[in-house]
């Protein structure tokens, strides 16, 4: 039996979180990689994932910045160094291949690049004799062409011609100079000629360092990925040899890739039929066929990224001796597999997430590819774009961020981000543009152990066992590849959209925590059984169909199968097609046949129901036909995840709110006895009801405002002996007032009450550290037995000493800290160290001062000023973070302070 108590207590170090790590322009030090990996590690950070990125400062031998170019001596010298620390400190070393994102650099010529193919379309009138110069109309190569008869704006697929051998050089002095089309007979009546040309201009790798700039690889192409890695990655994998950890591939943007050089080769030897005299459909409108050529060429496409880029990573990693980490993210493949190639599958959060909320996109979608492929960990890339503008980032918003991706299935958190600062980047550091600044310049820094502790440790707890969800939800993938015109199509988005992000929200909120299930996991990834569709170590025994009208005939036919187990499928609409041109002649009946079949009612042991709609109606149909897992009464704040470890049951379950809740849980599953663990101390807590009837179990408990705790259901433990109490409340109160706010040794006069820093003239632009003294006579009454220090109105964080002791330090909600070990009769002292965040100091006149422009034309590399220009400009706001505030925003410590007492 795993003691859950002693694991909150003592996490291993694997759990710990990383941290990317941004390295500006390779202009780093020996010495600062020590300073900073060491205060890295003080701080509870369990690793780095190093990403090397442009410049943000020219060459400036006088002010000791050297950007170095990528691949030089002096690069290997700096990486291998930084990994070889890390091993020394029991830190994890993870590298970003190449620079930045996508994956692409100097090895890259336009043969091994990502492709754009770019339609166009011109109408003609026959019988006619149809020729054309096409120099200096578009550039690029023509990939296919094709002319078509059109009736009412469809072009006829019976009457196309491919007429891509048409198209020939055109030649200026034996230069090929352009391109022109030789003479074809058009027939009578309306035709449009579409050509399908690969853009000569292709993207450029992100952000790139220096000597690392190029164009973006072929995600698509064997011989790309073979190109890449050969020259990009194997000389560091041999030189930073077992030092190295995972190699990480970041989200896959990957603009106007949509074309791959091997894709018409390869389209027709696995699909069966050319594309060329099909192409208009890609984007225009050939009839019934069209969505079925859209779902081939997706279909295609997603293959050969798979094989030739995701599997072909990982494989190329292992050998080696390395592992891989993956964001699928912005993938037009498979989402599930692409996720499922990766050793780590990770899912990227941004934006406000630091609520409960269902994320589709971004984390549920990896989380569900780990459940259902066996991945026992699931990074996160978190933090990102937090909170607009940067800098008013908390500790309490990192914790609650924290808590909504572990509720979405995670179990690993890698910061975004720390940015490499050394001491001449000044007290603000370099920040990096999208990120939280999560290193030493942030104010709350010397504080951020208490969050990577509380990350440590729920880790560590949401790995132990397996994932366990009794509901599935079938991605209907293959409508949004037959629906969607020729693009690098971002499936994660497309897919969130046609099933709705307040649909998966509100059906993860009703209590039922489901996973998202792709056409392998329906067809071969498990067995079906009377318990439901069996995958590792879980069975599904609800599978919802939202928004779907077709289905590959494998995949219709396992749902029959499923049905007659004894399943319960539940659809919104009845799927009435089959994928694929060659496939739909002979499936799409079959698959109609067999849906009219299964929801008119000939489903044997099992349920197929049909809803009206995918809202109240689902709801109404899911609360009828199938338990929760656990309903939360006020579940816009309060969610769960559940875990099964032998015969042990872990439920974590968080408040992801600023307020105090009194909810009700039911368990629809009565596993025997429990205790409630909290989250961050392991300490057991009390519940302020519970009570078993009818094979359910109903528990009655206060969450304090952004708690989290555990319950553990074991069969060691006996039924009804859980610790029952009312929530503890306070029997009386005393306000301490008579405080002096110094700051950096000089006083600023005593107040009652604490003011906030931005209401005292000299401050208003201040972010660091600030204390406020004040004392207070103490006489206890009798009976009282805890003494708790309330602040009112914190802005951030505050540590607490009472007659010189150190009472803890106030991170989050509620704003309190136990003072009773320290508290004396008589005369008391209280001395609170408060710690600011730094958006004042970056809104202040000084800051907007340094945002300067450097001169257009440089002395030293990289000449020409204006990109760094830029980059400088971002480091402190990005688009339009500046127009959020003009005036100083609220800072320190502010409000009413009391003691509370219990008894």
């Amino acid at each position: 039996m795993t003691d859950f108590k002693a694991l909150l207590r003592n996490p291993p170090e694997a759990a710990r979180g990383m941290t990317r790590w941004w390295w500006y322009g390779c202009a780093v030090e020996e010495k600062e990689i020590d300073r900073e990996l060491n205060l890295m590690k003080e701080a509870g950070i369990g690793g780095v994932e190093l990403q090397i990125l442009y410049p943000l400062h020219r060459d400036d031998r006088e002010k000791g910045v050297q950007n170095v170019p990528y691949f030089s001596p002096r690069f290997f010298e700096l990486t291998g160094y930084a990994a070889h620390r890390c091993r020394e400190l029991g830190l994890r070393f993870d590298f970003t291949p190449g620079s930045s994102w996508p994956y692409g650099g100097p090895p890259i010529t336009q043969e091994y690049a990502m492709q754009s193919a770019l339609p166009y379309q011109i109408d003609i009138q026959g019988p006619c004799t149809y020729a054309h110069d096409f120099t200096t109309q578009f550039t690029g190569e023509v990939c296919a062409a094709s002319l078509g008869k059109m009736e009412n704006s469809r072009m006829l697929p019976e009457t196309v011609r491919d007429v891509t051998g048409a198209f020939t050089d055109k030649y200026l002095f034996n230069w090929p100079w352009g391109t022109q089309m030789k003479a074809v007979e058009v027939p009578e009546g309306p035709h449009k000629l579409t050509i399908f040309v690969i853009n000569r201009y292709r993207m450029m790798a992100l952000k790139p360092c220096p000597n690392a700039d190029g164009l973006v690889m072929d995600h698509c192409s064997a011989a790309a990925f073979d190109r890449f890695f050969g020259h990009m990655v194997e000389p560091l994998v041999q030189r930073l040899g077992d030092d190295l950890g995972s190699l990480f591939c970041d989200s896959i943007e990957c603009d106007g890739h949509n074309w791959s050089g091997v894709l018409l080769e390869e389209f027709e030897k696995r699909r069966g039929y050319s594309l060329k005299p099909y192409i208009y459909a890609l984007w225009g409108d050939m009839g019934e066929a069209t969505g079925d050529i859209r779902y081939d060429y997706f279909r295609t496409m997603s293959e050969l990224t798979i094989e030739n880029f995701f599997q072909r990573f990982t494989a190329w990693s292992k050998e080696r001796g390395h592992t891989t980490r993956i964001q699928a993210h912005g993938t037009w493949g498979d989402i599930l597999k692409v996720y499922a190639c990766a050793d780590i599958p990770e899912g990227e959060t941004f934006g406000e997430h630091d609520k409960l909320e269902c994320n589709t996109i971004h984390r549920r979608l990896a989380s569900s590819s780990g459940h259902i492929y066996g991945k026992q960990i699931i990074s996160n890339e978190s933090f990102t774009w937090l909170k607009v503008p940067r800098f008013t980032e908390t500790l309490q918003d990192l914790k609650a961020a924290v808590d909504a991706i572990f509720l979405d299935g995670m179990n690993m958190i890698v910061n975004h981000g720390y940015a490499y600062s050394p001491e001449l980047a000044g007290p603000r550091g370099w920040p990096f543009y999208a990120s939280c600044n999560i290193n030493h310049t942030a104010g709350w820094w010397p504080l951020y152990h208490h969050v990577a502790r509380y990350i440590q440790s729920c880790s560590a707890l949401l790995r132990e066992g397996v994932p366990v969800s009794d509901i599935a939800v079938y991605l209907p993938q293959a409508d949004v590849w037959a629906e969607n015109l020729l693009s690098d199509i971002h499936l994660a988005m497309k897919l969130e959209e046609r099933i709705g992000r307040e649909t998966a929200d509100r059906i993860n909120k009703a209590g039922y925590w489901f996973d998202y299930l792709n056409d392998e996991a329906v067809c071969s990834l498990g067995s079906i059984t009377p318990a439901g569709l069996c995958i590792e170590t879980n069975c599904y025994r609800t599978i919802l169909l939202l928004q779907c009208t077709r289905l590959p005939l494998e995949t219709a036919e396992r749902l029959v199968e499923f049905v007659r187990a004894g399943g319960t499928l539940i659809a919104d609409g009845v799927p009435c097609r089959s994928c694929g041109l060659v496939e739909g002649k002979t499936d799409h009946e079959r698959v109609r046949a067999l849906m009219d079949e299964l929801f008119g009612g000939g489903c044997g042991r099992g349920r197929a129901i049909r809803v009206e709609n995918k809202e109240q109606a689902l709801l109404q149909c899911l609360h009828a036909q199938v338990k929760p897992d656990v309903r939360v009464e006020k579940n816009d704040t309060v969610g769960f995840v559940h875990r099964r470890c032998g015969e042990q049951e872990l439920y974590f379950f968080s408040n992801i709110s600023r307020e105090a809740v009194r909810t009700a849980l039911t368990f629809y599953q009565v596993f025997g006895g429990f205790r409630v663990l909290c989250a961050e101390s392991g300490r057991e807590l009390p519940v302020q009801g519970a009570e078993e009837r009818g094979g359910r179990l109903s528990v009655t408990l206060q969450f304090k405002p952004m708690q989290s705790l555990y319950f553990v259901f074991s069969p060691e433990l006996k039924p009804g002996e859980v610790w029952v109490q009312e929530a503890d409340a306070p029997c009386a109160c005393r306000e301490v007032s008579g405080w002096l706010l110094t700051v950096d040794g000089k006083g600023y006069g005593e107040t009652p009450a604490p003011q906030l820093w931005n209401t005292v003239p000299g401050l208003e632009w201040y972010s660091g550290l600030g204390t406020y003294s004040a004392a207070f006579h103490w006489t206890a009454d009798e009976g009282v037995r805890r003494v708790e220090l309330a602040l009112e109105n914190l802005h951030c964080t505050a540590s607490v000493y009472v007659n010189e002791v150190f009472c803890g330090d106030i991170w989050k909600l509620p704003y309190t800290a136990d003072i009773t070990p320290a508290l004396r009769e008589g005369e008391n002292t209280v001395r609170l160290e408060v710690r600011s965040t730094v958006i004042n100091a970056m809104l202040s006149p000084e800051t907007k001062a340094m945002e300067q422009e450097e001169p257009a034309l440089l002395e030293e590399w990289p000449y020409f000023g204006e990109t760094i220009n830029d980059h400088l400009r971002q480091r402190y706001f990005n688009w339009r973070e500046r127009e959020y505030f003009q005036t100083p925003q609220p800072s320190g410590l502010g409000g009413s302070v009391r003691l509370l007492l219990y008894q």
